[in-house]
């Protein structure tokens, strides 16, 4: 579905949008991702600009498209707590 692989920068991950995933709204292609991240904390994440999509900002109902590099920063989940 998707190329993962952790950055350098403390916990960035970097993931490449697969043909499958292609045209799906970027926060729901994060709900997916992202497994057990509050729906909130995603949009959070998108409006402060923290999620990058080719080094660029980009609004909830952004379409991702194949080939797209997300950035996505270190998340907690509530599992861990």
């Amino acid at each position: 579905m998707t190329t993962e692989r952790q950055g350098s920068g403390g916990g960035v991950r970097w993931v490449e949008v697969a043909g499958e995933a292609a045209g799906q709204r970027i926060d729901n292609f994060l709900l997916r991702t992202l497994k057990g991240v509050p729906r909130g904390l995603i949009y959070r994440l998108l409006r402060k600009g923290q999620v990058r999509v080719n080094s660029g900002r980009v609004k909830p109902d952004y379409r991702v498209r194949a080939g797209d590099r997300v950035r996505i920063p270190p998340v907690r989940t509530g599992e861990g707590a």
